[in-house]
């Protein structure tokens, strides 16, 4: 309120309308809503600090028995879970497992410690029951008897027989088929 010269008391502009028991009310509000705002805040980093470790400990343990496959089959040397754990390290993880049965590798990698630790695992090299053998798209089994210019020349209808339904190599080439 401000005091007047001779009317006694003028109402102040910013009191009008608000009692006393209201004033502060804004201050207690957006404390509130500042403390939520930063709750919801620290949960969405902490899940996609989750989600980036999931994505790293995968891509490691795919990395460690990729290379585990190729040290199985003869495509580089050493050790294939020696070669697994060197590849998961410059990774960042730590290969926590590694198994190999006949031309296939499975890696385990763990990345974080204690409570916030990521584990995943990997399989590698050829399926069970096939006929062709393949790491990094590269055939490495037995190779057709037939001569790349036989396959080639039976495509253009050169030679008899039906040949091949594409223009891919077929005897040369080993694609890996993914569901999508």
């Amino acid at each position: 309120m401000i005091v007047g010269a001779g009317s006694g008391r003028v109402p102040d502009p910013a009191d009008r309308g608000a009692s006393r028991s209201d004033r502060g009310s804004v201050t207690v509000l957006l404390a509130v809503v500042l403390a939520v705002g930063t709750a919801v805040a620290t949960v969405g980093m902490t899940a996609a600090t989750h989600r980036v470790a999931v994505v790293r400990a995968q891509a490691a343990a795919d990395a460690a028995a990729l290379a585990a496959a190729a040290a199985l089959v003869g495509l580089v040397p050493g050790d294939p879970c020696a070669r697994a754990a060197t590849v998961a390290e410059a990774d960042g993880a730590v290969l926590a497992g590694c198994s190999t049965v006949g031309a296939r590798a499975r890696a385990t990698t763990t990345i974080g410690t204690g409570a916030f630790a990521v584990s995943a695992v990997a399989v590698a090299g050829a399926p069970s029951g096939a006929r062709h053998l393949c790491v990094y798209g590269v055939h490495v089994g037995p190779r057709s008897s037939m001569s790349r210019s036989t396959r080639t020349a039976s495509h253009t209808g050169d030679l008899a027989g039906p040949g091949p339904t594409s223009t891919i190599d077929q005897g040369d080439t080993c694609q890996a088929r993914r569901s999508s």
